[in-house]
């Protein structure tokens, strides 16, 4: 769609950093913890939480937009997504 969002790349459970899939899907190295393209928890993941999305802005006329990720941290394991 016309969606546009955007995730922090460190993994919820231990800090490490998040890897794509080839099917949008992500995988955290470190504990083998998985998040759907949506960024939601995957079944038997260690992770407290899914992806900590981001907040995003688009700017513009539709086909010239820019989009603006407002980039921020989390604290990791945690249930509740709490900024640093």
């Amino acid at each position: 769609g016309q969606a546009v969002k955007a995730f922090n790349v460190v993994c919820p459970h231990a800090g490490c950093f998040v890897q794509p899939k080839s099917d949008g899907s992500f995988l955290c190295p470190c504990h083998n913890s998985g998040f759907h393209p949506d960024g939601s928890l995957a079944p038997n993941s260690v992770s407290p939480r899914g992806l900590d999305e981001l907040e995003v802005k688009l700017d513009g006329p539709p086909g010239q937009q820019v989009v603006t990720v407002k980039f921020q941290n989390f604290h990791p394991a945690t249930s509740k997504k709490q900024p640093v």
